[in-house]
């Protein structure tokens, strides 16, 4: 912090008695310090690093006057000074600055110790065994957080110097300890890959602040892979060589003779392959020619066993029989065809079929006594398919028995997995990654089934796998148009087969289907009536007349994240409307209280959490700095700096809603959200509906994502290497 230049610096010893206002991001705090030796309590602000209620501590800086508030006093610079009472001390202690330490502890500790507290944590910590109630285990947890923050205090002086916000500089710590600051000094654009939430932009300011020259090879470097990094997570596997070029001349404000040398050193280092005018990173280079050439393998793999078509015909008549579900001709097609190739792609809208089709096939290899296995790429999703078919199922990561202690797949290609079947649902989420470590893991001998609906949205991750397989017309595929469900009479189901058609839905329904209607339009144009209109469906109309619960059953689909309709803002909304909960957790401007619905945002293997999973918060804890989420009946503990993995789920995007299914979705449409609006989207949205839709908003809006079909154009090359190898 920078001392002021305008006035002389005024310096103040006192306690900080309340935060009144904390933004994590920036450091930002409004607070009340009073005075050591005089009842005079004064409001401060600044940037202030590392403070807690509690401290005492000397503040320099001066006196301004707030037109609304009057006078205050401006941080510049602040040290923090051992309290000066025991009351202060127990404070300090009390704060929920120290891990193992809360209120109660805290008054243990000093009233044994009194005035001699922090002498005797700095100097003889151990001591500490001596106070009844506090066990070994809790004793080391202190000890260690003593020494943590004593090292934290001293690292953070360094990282402020460079502008690093007090919530990365945390992060920072987290994952370097005491190297920090060599690491920063080194090379910090070793952050970008190292700890979530830090991208180039962040790591290039700190380098610049450090003193990097912006022609630094390890800056151009940083930067390139960042930009594919970028391009991937937009879901191409490489990216044309010469657009690389001008997007890495503005992005890098260097010229471009720089940027082919560096393209050239980092295709040495095999950090990037370039091929063909393509630039890929190295990595997916490799997964998208093994993906093709392992499929490949396995579709000319001879079939271990065969069975005859009239032995097939048969088995399917008995099925037929006792289920009393009559199957036709495609759909008998498919059950046949699962029998007779390696590889099958059934695709397919809801409603056609595709949990049929399933059902039948597994109870023909039952009858023959065949090894079948299932999974998704999501937990969600590998419920659903446990649901539909009564059998397990496995997210794809849980089959492969990923470690993320070793962050290896222990089913790779030395222990394969042993199946007769492997039936794949969900497979148009599958990006070219996962695609890689399962085929990686499975048995040439193995019958491969991808069961997926190539009109949604395609995968987060880079590819566009199950679309590239079928386009290769290298393997064998069903697809699935006839509705069957509920006999077509769903408007759920009928509205989003008019929509991946390229059809304006049916807003309006004949008064004698209303015991049928599943599917509603509530036309509003001003955005504010869209909110307004979405809390008084969930707090009135859906619990009353369909009996649902408004957080439960029921989840908001938005395209985009800004703005007054966005899930940011409804998030909000929501919360201050169902949830007043006082317990809370901070993260910038963001409240987490206690039970908060909540979405994971990142795949955390350790904790057995999934990027797009829905939970509740059900325990807040200030002593031990975790908060408990409940994950469908699954217990999951996070520390309070986990809160960068979780967002508020009130509303969340359509994008994160792939895999998903909802007993009710709320859809708000409106012309605002044109740059995102398009006919994949729309379709996803509606389909993740079980019982109800709601779209909310303008018929215009509807109309230009119908429109729209700008099928999203990734740079991939699976389709032509499998076209290639065949």
């Amino acid at each position: 912090m920078n001392d002021s230049n305008s006035n002389p610096q005024i310096k103040l010893k006192g306690i900080l008695e309340k935060i009144i206002f904390k933004n994590s991001s920036n450091g930002y705090i409004i607070a009340k310090f009073k005075l050591d030796d005089e009842k005079i309590v004064e409001t401060v602000f600044g940037i202030v690093f590392e403070a807690n209620p509690g401290e005492h501590l000397e503040i320099a800086g001066e006196y301004v006057n707030n037109p609304k508030y009057g006078r205050q006093f401006k941080i510049n610079n602040i040290n923090t000074l051992p309290p000066a009472t025991t009351e202060g001390i127990e404070k300090y202690l009390g704060s929920g600055l120290i891990k193992g330490i809360g209120p109660a502890i805290a008054k243990k500790i000093v009233s044994f110790f009194k005035e001699k507290t922090l002498e005797i944590l700095d100097k003889d910590i151990n001591k500490l065994s001596e106070i009844d109630g506090l066990g070994i285990k809790r004793v080391d947890m202190i000890k260690k957080e003593w020494v943590r923050q004593s090292k934290i205090k001293d690292i953070m002086i360094f990282l402020q110097s460079l502008e690093i916000t007090p919530a990365y500089a945390k992060k920072i710590f987290n994952r370097y300890g005491d190297n920090s600051i060599k690491v920063i000094r080194e090379n910090p654009y070793r952050l970008c890959d190292e700890i979530f939430g830090i991208g180039f932009k962040i790591a290039d300011k700190i380098a610049k602040n450090a003193g990097i020259e912006k022609e630094s090879v390890f800056r151009i470097k940083s930067g390139i892979i960042y930009m594919l990094g970028q391009l991937q997570e937009a879901g191409n596997c490489y990216f044309p060589y010469d657009m690389l070029l001008e997007q890495a001349k503005d992005f890098l404000d260097i010229e471009i003779n720089d940027i082919k040398k560096t393209l050239d050193i980092l295709s040495k280092e095999k950090d990037i392959i370039v091929s063909d005018d393509k630039i890929y990173l190295f990595e997916t280079y490799n997964d998208e020619k093994f993906v093709a050439e392992e499929l490949i393998k396995i579709k000319k793999e001879p079939l271990k066993t065969r069975l005859d078509l009239i032995s097939i015909e048969n088995r399917i008549k008995e099925i037929s029989k006792i289920s009393k579900i009559e199957i036709d001709e495609y759909q008998q097609e498919a059950v046949i065809s699962a029998v007779s190739e390696k590889i099958l792609v059934i695709t397919g809208s809801p409603g056609t079929g595709k949990s049929t089709i399933l059902n039948y096939i597994l109870k023909i290899f039952e009858m023959d006594n065949k090894n079948v296995k299932l999974a998704a790429p999501t937990g969600r999703a590998s419920k659903r398919l446990s649901e539909t078919t009564g059998k397990e199922a496995k997210t794809i990561h849980r089959l492969l028995e990923y470690n993320p202690k070793l962050n290896t797949f222990l089913k790779n290609n030395r222990r394969k997995l042993s199946c007769d079947l492997l039936i794949i649902d969900e497979a148009s989420m599958l990006d070219i990654k996962l695609m890689k470590n399962l085929i990686d893991a499975i048995d040439y001998k193995t019958r491969i089934i991808f069961v997926g609906d190539v009109d949604q949205l395609p995968s987060v991750g880079p590819g566009n796998v199950l679309n590239d397989i079928i386009n290769s017309k290298v393997f064998k595929v069903v697809r699935l148009n006839k509705i069957y469900r509920q006999f077509g009479r769903s408007k759920i189901i009928y509205n989003a087969h008019r929509i991946r058609d390229g059809l304006y839905p049916s807003l309006i329904f004949n008064s004698e289907d209303d015991n049928i209607n599943d599917f509603y339009f509530i036309e509003k144009s001003e955005q504010e009536d869209v909110v307004n209109t979405i809390l008084k469906m969930l707090l009135y109309n859906l619990p009353n007349k369909f009996g649902f619960d408004p957080l439960k059953d029921v989840q908001i689909l938005v395209p985009v994240n800004k703005g007054i309709v966005g899930v940011e803002n409804l998030n909000l909304r929501i919360q201050e409307k169902f949830n007043s909960n006082l317990k809370k957790i901070m993260r910038g401007s963001t409240e987490f209280r206690l039970n908060d619905k909540i979405i994971q945002q990142k795949n955390n293997y350790e904790k057995d959490v999934y990027n797009g999973d829905i939970g509740f918060i059900k325990d807040i804890d200030f002593e031990l700095q975790e908060f408990k989420v409940d994950f469908s009946g699954k217990i999951v503990t996070y520390n309070f700096y986990d809160t960068d993995e979780i967002n508020l789920s009130y509303a969340i995007s359509i994008h994160k809603s792939q895999g998903s299914e909802f007993k009710c979705v709320i859809v708000p449409i409106l012309t605002s959200h044109y740059m995102l609006l398009q006919r994949n989207l729309l379709y996803t949205a509606i389909t993740r509906a079980k019982e109800l839709v709601v779209l909310i908003g303008s018929k215009k809006a509807i109309g230009m994502a119908v429109s729209k079909n700008n099928v999203e154009n990734r740079f991939t090359n699976l389709k032509l290497l499998l076209s290639m190898n065949c």
